[in-house]
């Protein structure tokens, strides 16, 4: 069997030098398939700026192989038993595509014949992504059933905790170090261990939601926002470029990367110089953009600038509910011309950056399937957002529940902050009553805000909830 091993880049984190045991994670992989395959040769490449890119590069360098076998190249505690396993299945099926499935991000490789990249590379082409780790398996569902497909089930399914064994941010290797001790274990053992980690999973803040105006366009039927600032639709009040700029560099200094969210209870449209801001946040590296809004009230000047500047590291949710005219009134008021047409000149401006959104309800129920139909032909992405009926201060109007049968602790706790016009500091948006307030992002360092938090996720891993969170359904939700 002539087989070919890549060690795949997809970020360009800083963490090439690190140890782990003594060696750097591309020693301990090559090291790994020598002891798989010591006849194999090892190509290190990466990182891309698109699928396509990355299925370009695939398609010449497996040229002339049987076998590909792709490992992570930050990922040092790949596991060699479980990668013996996967080579011995694709061998015995004769398989095309080899995955490991319910396993952490990190601890396991695919294995695929090169004989389905030409096919792939074509589908890439018509669906504009950023690559990733999950760039073949995504590729690969757009018509799965085209291929021989083999999968190693997990003995432990550790899906739903979201665990990624990852030195591609500051996050990823302080949760590596966390499990170094177990590294050496026999694999039941070392995944019993990753399923209890209990308060070690919550490591550094991954998401910021920043309050840059107190202003909105519209209020939609699914918004608290009027119960708590009822003049909402008539606030003026914005953040300085001076605060949103040492907001974003002590976060970052803090958390290495992050994802912030300008449009927390606030229209970012309306701030006279979110340009700035916009272009002030594009220029730091580690960190990605993702504005929440109604698509109103942008200019085109600055969408064209933004376009130039963002990189690949500026998204879009645009938040629409309804493609039928009537229903858009009742649910969000005027503006739905206006909102459609900036919706479209997005996806031409950031191809493959903008998630047209509908909050799924009664009211719309039976408008999913052509939401999804039409944006999905339009921008190839869409979000169903379930309803939030915030913890009971809104009326329940989801047309069902998605919930996990067991409640785990919440993922924003682990994982988000945010932060209001005054720096006041909330663990998420569903507590815009200000009852978890974890201190102040103007007056206090971010790691002392952040290690505040750890009091309210171990409320969470005792299932001891404040009553903000007590009846909350969107702990399962998940942002970045």
């Amino acid at each position: 069997m002539k087989t070919l091993a890549l060690l795949v880049n997809f970020h360009r984190y800083p963490s090439r030098e690190l140890l782990w045991d003594g060696k750097t994670a591309t020693e301990r992989l090559r090291a790994l398939v020598q002891s798989l395959e010591p006849e194999a040769p090892i190509l290190e490449i990466g990182p891309f700026k698109d699928t396509t890119e990355y299925l370009e590069a695939l398609v010449t360098a497996c040229q002339g192989w049987e076998e590909a076998v792709f490992f992570a190249a930050d990922a040092p505690y790949t596991r060699a038993d479980v990668s013996s396993q996967l080579l011995h299945l694709h061998r015995r099926y004769r398989a095309e595509y080899t995955f490991a499935d319910g396993f952490p991000s990190g601890l396991t490789p695919e294995v695929l014949h090169p004989r389905i990249l030409p096919t792939l590379l074509e589908w890439s082409k018509k669906k504009p992504s950023p690559a990733g780790r999950e760039s073949l398996f995504q590729l690969l569902s757009t018509d799965i059933n085209r291929f021989d497909v083999e999968t190693h089930l997990s003995p432990v399914d550790l899906r739903s905790r979201r665990l990624s064994l990852t030195a591609d941010s500051a996050r990823g290797v302080l949760l590596l170090r966390r499990v170094e001790p177990w590294n050496s274990l026999p694999l039941k053992e070392f995944l019993d261990n990753l399923e209890k980690m209990g308060a070690l999973v919550r490591t550094l803040p991954a998401t910021l939601q920043v309050q840059v105006t107190n202003g909105v366009r519209q209020v939609p039927q699914w918004s608290p926002h009027l119960q708590f600032d009822p003049r909402a639709l008539e606030a003026r009040d914005f953040l300085s470029r001076q605060n949103w700029n040492r907001l974003l560099d002590s976060m970052l200094s803090f958390a290495g990367d992050l994802t912030v969210m300008p449009g927390f209870w606030g229209e970012p449209s309306m701030h006279p110089q979110i340009c700035g801001l916009l272009s002030d946040a594009l220029a730091k590296p580690g960190l990605a953009l993702c504005i929440e809004t109604s698509g109103l009230g942008w200019r085109e000047d600055d969408l064209l600038l933004l376009s130039r500047e963002s990189r690949g590291n500026l998204e879009f949710i645009v938040e629409l509910d309804s493609l039928v005219p009537e229903t858009y009134l009742r649910l969000r008021g005027d503006g739905f011309e206006e909102a459609l047409a900036t919706t479209l000149r997005l996806i031409e401006l950031f191809p493959g950056k903008v998630w047209p959104q509908t909050v799924r309800m009664l009211e719309n129920e039976d408008e999913m399937e052509g939401f999804y139909k039409y944006w999905t032909e339009k921008a190839g992405r869409v979000i169903l957002q379930k309803h939030n009926h915030f913890g009971g201060r809104l009326p329940q109007l989801k047309p069902a529940d998605l919930s996990p049968w067991a409640r785990h602790p919440c993922w924003h706790a682990a994982r988000d902050l945010a932060v209001f016009l005054d720096g006041t500091t909330v663990p998420c948006r569903d507590d815009f009553a200000r009852t978890q307030v974890l201190g102040n992002a103007f007056s206090e360092t971010p790691e002392v805000i952040w290690n505040r938090g750890s009091t309210l996720f171990g409320l969470h891993l005792s299932q001891n909830y404040p009553s903000v969170c007590r009846n909350c359904d969107e702990y399962y939700t998940f942002n970045y």
